[in-house]
């Protein structure tokens, strides 16, 4: 029997879409977990208040980050994973999409600032501001939707990996006392711009692309192609830095820091979907490609098994909330609303997995984005709408609020998803109810 399985395990691993998977997961460690151990030892050296301001610039970039992401990372990603056998087109595609982001990485920086300057309670720390736009930085430099569509993560994992780390080893050693606070922000965002760096440097020998300037028609084609997903990407940042962005005025940076440490532990658990969304998301592109039967049946037959381990991670989370929350934050917090917050929030993991397979899998790979954006906005109405029932009608306390907030929003993209998906297929013939959209 243990043959047997050593066996299936080795044909397992042969699988492009699972050896990328494990690869992302390396990338996927170095860039939440890494940056999770961070805040755990943050949060025994500085105090609430300073931890709540890291947090509020760090969900302050999130903006900036959507505006330069445009969306590529799932529009980008299919276009190379249909073309992935033109090494002409994949060329024409990454100077396309990496100029792209290029300019509104430089617009993000101008706005950026002004914003900073124009907020007071900004304007205050203004320094903090430009090490924390690093992020944004390393997000252009580094052309992960190449590698996912190439289907090559392999050849990034390592160096993405060791810059995170280093990262992680400089705070620990470097930040120790309240003042220090800069250096934690400046550390962290500069890990990725060195792996993106890197990655960017190996693009022309890993990938075969080639560096060239293209026409501003062919930028303005990406732009094209990708507004719909910005969209829903925008949307999303929206429901998400948004929320803290509003926290920060109605409540105090103690409040923020215990919503913030609380929905880090359960985006750190999260980010453990991804992986295994963006090995599988090229690989079902390019099969909808050829068999739109095919992938649609793969989708029935695996989508609950790929959402179960993220069952089993959301159950722990809910049952053993005060034991991660003792382990994770130190003293200084008062741990109760924490607790509380980890499990309103505990289910969110489960049912992003399991959204996935009916919104990025079928939707985006399909060719269905502007579908999926309207029920990414759909979603944003809705959070609104909530935000002011639970906080100024029923006067809930603004925290669970926003843990209220976020849930309601994961079961509404789950539900509306699964919706689409069954009214678009045949259970018997399967086949997508319009035609797929090439991009």
């Amino acid at each position: 029997m243990l043959a047997n399985l050593a066996a299936r395990a080795r044909q397992a691993f042969r699988h492009v879409a699972v050896r990328n998977a494990l690869f992302l997961y390396a990338v996927q460690f170095s860039g939440y977990v890494f940056p999770f151990i961070t805040l755990s030892y943050l949060s025994r050296i500085l105090s609430p208040e300073k931890v709540g301001l890291l947090s509020l610039a760090t969900y302050f970039m999130w903006y900036f980050n959507t505006l330069t992401e445009y969306g590529f990372n799932l529009t980008a990603t299919r276009r190379i994973a249909i073309q992935k056998d033109s090494p002409e087109a994949v060329s024409q595609i990454f100077n396309s999409v990496m100029l792209a982001k290029g300019f509104l990485t430089a617009i993000g920086f101008v706005l950026m600032m002004v914003a900073v300057l124009l907020i007071p309670k900004y304007r205050a720390h203004w320094e903090l501001f430009p090490l924390t736009f690093l992020t944004v930085v390393g997000g252009w430099l580094f052309p992960m939707w190449l590698y996912q569509g190439l289907e090559k993560m392999g050849q990034v994992a390592a160096r993405d990996f060791i810059a995170k780390l280093l990262a992680t080893l400089l705070t620990l050693l470097v930040v120790r006392r309240e003042s220090d606070y800069l250096y934690a922000a400046g550390l962290q965002a500069g890990a990725t711009v060195i792996a993106g760096a890197i990655s960017l440097a190996m693009a022309p020998a890993v990938c075969g692309v080639r560096f060239k300037m293209v026409p501003w028609s062919e930028i303005v084609g990406a732009l094209r192609q990708g507004w719909p997903v910005f969209l829903s990407m925008a949307a999303m940042t929206l429901t998400t830095s948004t929320n803290v962005f509003i926290l920060g005025f109605v409540t105090t940076t103690t409040e923020v820091a215990y919503y913030t440490n609380a929905n880090r532990l359960i985006v750190a658990v999260r980010m453990l979907v991804i992986p295994i969304v963006t090995a599988l998301y090229p690989h079902i592109s390019h099969m909808a490609s050829k068999s739109a039967g095919g992938a649609i049946a793969f989708l029935r037959k695996y989508s609950l098994l790929m959402a179960a381990p993220f069952l089993v991670c959301s159950l722990v989370l809910l049952l053993f909330a005060p034991l991660v929350v003792h382990k994770f934050f130190g003293t200084r917090y008062d741990y109760t609303p924490s607790i509380l917050l980890l499990r309103i929030l505990a289910f969110s993991p489960f049912l992003l997995a399991l959204s996935h397979s009916y919104s990025t899998y079928y939707m985006l790979a399909f060719g269905f984005e502007k579908q999926w954006s309207r029920i990414i906005l759909q979603s944003t109405v809705i959070n609104y709408v909530l935000m002011g029932l639970f906080i100024w009608v029923m006067h809930i306390r603004a925290i669970n609020a926003m843990a209220m907030l976020g849930t309601a929003g994961d079961l509404f993209v789950l539900g509306s998803s699964y919706y689409f998906f069954r009214m678009n297929t045949n259970k018997t013939h399967p086949q997508v109810a319009e035609p797929v959209t090439q991009t």
